[in-house]
């Protein structure tokens, strides 16, 4: 059996998208590729049963079986002083042991690669214990992502060879070639991909932002829109118009009795209103709406607050199978998975 472990320096760095493409990508080639999570954080109920959210998007995609050992159920905190280190890693080892029959296993890591440090479980521990190959997957948010996977690298020493960066914009991109043969090379890194940012996948479809805010419709589009930009509805009417049609696949966040600001959002080419204050808009407000096919939300919280909760996911990978199918797409364009399957030895 080979092992990869895909392990990154920051939350939220497209490490599940490319994980599941990867895997996605080696059964098409014909390898039989098994997933595997160690410890996970980001809990979700289903039925009686807690699972790990990425986790169960991998089993559903690759239909596959318990593929994550440990999940966090309580406070980090709570969870640390109670758990006992020994019998988490035997559990670990014991659940990975039911991908013996895999040729190759992808191991995705949890948030950042020294979440799970304090109990022995974090990437750098399991990818000793599980004796794995590490690929790590950065997000070029800025030009110290470098330093933080040479940091990483005294970390997995030998056992990181190959690192991705994800998310490259503008004209960070010409920077590539300088950083792979300059930096990376002369620390024992080969950079195998660069990723650019894809709006498809860092803005937030409608149905998302209503499912963050636990908001209804009060109008329903037919079309589930992409939202590249959040703006705040608290200017001027006669002030505002410039200011909206400047502004490209937004959501518009003002209060529901604004009637004047919605109505120009909607015709200046909004995709989404949240009315907030738990306050609806004018029935012709609605209707307007509805003509154009511009989603209303209704939030029950103040302005400021909703803001808050949607600035809090918003420009941040949560991966589903919409967004896996242009990241899988990303991946076979942007990273060299031959010198990946080199690595591995398959």
């Amino acid at each position: 059996m080979r092992k990869l472990m895909i392990s990154s320096t920051e939350t939220f760095s497209g490490k599940s998208g490319i994980a599941l493409s990867l895997a996605l990508i080696l059964r098409e080639k014909g390898y039989n590729v098994g997933y595997f999570k160690a410890f996970g954080i980001n809990a979700v109920r289903v039925g009686d049963r807690i699972y790990d959210e990425d986790a169960l998007l991998a089993e559903k995609i690759l239909g596959v079986e318990n593929t994550c050992a440990v999940v966090l159920d309580r406070p980090y905190i709570d969870f640390v002083i109670s758990e006992d280190p020994s019998k988490l890693r035997r559990q670990i080892l014991e659940s990975f042991e039911r991908q013996s029959d895999r040729e190759v296993v992808l191991i995705e890591g949890s948030h950042s690669y020294l979440i799970g440090a304090s109990l022995g479980i974090c990437d750098v521990h399991l990818a000793r214990l599980l004796d794995s190959k590490v690929l790590m997957v950065s997000k070029f948010s800025s030009d110290f992502v470098i330093d933080e996977i040479l940091f990483a690298k005294r970390f997995f020493e030998e056992k990181l060879q190959k690192a991705i960066l994800n998310q490259v914009v503008g004209y960070k991109r010409s920077y590539i070639d300088l950083i792979s043969e300059s930096v990376f090379k002369k620390n024992g890194i080969e950079l195998i991909g660069s990723i650019p940012k894809d709006i498809k996948l860092t803005g937030l479809n409608v149905s998302e932002i209503a499912e963050l805010l636990r908001s209804g419709y009060l109008v329903k589009p037919e079309k589930d829109e992409i939202v590249e930009q959040i703006l705040v509805g608290a200017m001027k009417a006669e002030t505002a118009l410039s200011y909206l049609r400047s502004a490209r696949n937004y959501a518009l966040i003002t209060g529901g009795d604004r009637s004047d600001l919605i109505a120009l959002a909607i015709e200046s080419g909004a995709k989404c209103i949240v009315a907030t204050g738990n306050l609806e808009p004018t029935s012709q407000i609605l209707s307007l709406a509805e003509q154009h096919g511009v989603a209303i939300l209704l939030g029950k919280e103040d302005t400021a607050t909703t803001i808050s909760r949607i600035q809090e996911k918003f420009g941040r990978i949560r991966m589903n199978e919409e967004k896996l199918k242009n990241m899988k797409k990303l991946v076979e364009e942007n990273v060299c998975v031959d010198r990946l399957i080199s690595y591995l030895g398959l």
